[in-house]
């Protein structure tokens, strides 16, 4: 299989066209949000597509995987929005953040609004589709709320890991699970590549915190801190510095994704496969990491 970088430079056009088909098609987008839904890395989208081609060998998705793909983006999308305006944020994905162009009022009527898609490319393939997009939905906004409030009495390492694994990691988890279900998967399949999506979501976002940090020692960041302001709470930086032990956590999250994979995947996917989801995990990561913060 190609690496994944290669991999998402292959189904990034085919994403995007999906996506810009449907968002014409609902009529519920402004053309105006319309660019906000056209960038990004896609990550999420790859990760689904990935997973279901190394569980088909196939050389093309099918319908369903790339509505699926799709839907996790446009997921993320409406998210990136509500960020956007709770977080003080003023670019997103290299343009201005959509409540600074729009307005407030309209960008909030716009994140509705694309909310709407992920369920209308989900719905045709089941109703276990749209329960599971819901819950996921339930859980980003309840992370994003244990970010904003103190008052949860966690001690940090534990909120902290609470709230990346709700905001972030569930997405990926989500996208995981879909590309295995796409793919034929029975519920043990489904099951392990749902945590290692979720292990995956939280090494990305302890790669976004990291940048975030450095960004804001470097003066450059002057919105809201975010998680990446309890990560520095959560570290010991011993005798190599705050640095390494950062480097250490990630390291650590990115082994815990690999380690998912066990013995049911065994089963079912080569071991060069296995060895190319591993390598997944560490270019979300590392694109993460050279995209800087806000392209995602």
């Amino acid at each position: 299989m190609i690496p994944f970088r290669e991999f998402l430079e292959r189904i990034r056009p085919a994403v995007n066209r999906r996506i810009e088909e449907v968002a014409a098609c609902e009529g519920v987008i402004d053309p105006g949000a319309l660019p906000l839904l056209l960038r990004g890395k896609r990550l999420r989208a790859g990760l689904l597509l990935r997973i279901h081609a190394g569980l088909t060998r196939a050389t093309t998705p099918t319908r369903q995987a790339l509505d699926l793909a799709c839907a996790v983006e446009l997921a993320h999308a409406a998210s990136l929005i509500l960020d956007d305006m709770l977080d003080g944020d003023t670019v997103r994905r290299g343009v201005p953040s959509l409540h600074l162009t729009r307005g407030e009022g309209r960008a909030v009527l716009d994140a509705v609004g694309i909310l709407a898609l992920p369920y209308a490319l989900a719905a045709p393939y089941g109703a276990g589709y749209v329960t599971m997009l819901a819950s996921t939905q339930q859980s980003m906004a309840r992370g994003v709320a244990w970010e904003m409030l103190e008052g949860s009495g966690l001690p940090a390492a534990e909120r902290y890991d609470a709230i990346i694994t709700q905001k972030t990691g569930c997405l990926f988890s989500l996208a995981a699970a879909w590309g295995a279900m796409a793919a034929g998967g029975d519920d043990a399949i489904v099951a392990v590549f749902a945590d290692y999506g979720l292990s995956a979501g939280k090494a990305m976002q302890i790669a976004d915190d990291i940048t975030d940090l450095h960004a804001l020692a470097a003066g450059s960041r002057g919105c809201r801190p975010g998680s990446e302001a309890l990560l520095l709470r959560c570290i010991s930086p011993g005798k190599n510095g705050a640095d390494q032990a950062l480097v250490s956590m990630l390291d650590a999250e990115i082994a815990r994704a690999t380690a998912r994979l066990g013995d049911r995947v065994r089963q079912r996917v080569p071991p060069e496969e296995r060895g190319a989801f591993g390598q997944v995990v560490r270019d979300i990561v590392g694109l993460t990491i050279a995209g800087g913060r806000r392209t995602a």
